[in-house]
């Protein structure tokens, strides 16, 4: 296991985590912010499974990646809605 891949496990545990554990409380339902929390869980999953590709400098890419939608996710709240709000201003 290497580190890159490490860390790529850590960041994606805690994206799961984070993204199951979320509750809306008296929030509406949002079907695309639904399926788009869904798609994050099943690719980290994915990720977390079959692990990195070999290409070393796509793994730290990914690391990185993963790392940053980790502090995203625990900075929301896991609120993946207020995730992509600066995406959609675009």
């Amino acid at each position: 296991m290497t580190i890159a891949y490490a860390i790529t496990l850590g960041a994606a545990l805690i994206v799961i985590a984070r993204l199951l554990t979320f509750r809306r409380r008296a929030g509406r339902y949002r079907p695309g912010v639904a399926f788009t929390a869904w798609a994050i869980i099943a690719v980290t999953t994915c990720l977390a499974i079959f692990g990195p590709p070999p290409n070393e400098v796509a793994r730290w890419l990914i690391a990185a990646a993963m790392v940053a939608l980790a502090i995203g996710l625990l900075r929301t709240g896991g609120n993946v809605a207020h995730l992509i709000r600066p995406l959609r201003r675009l």
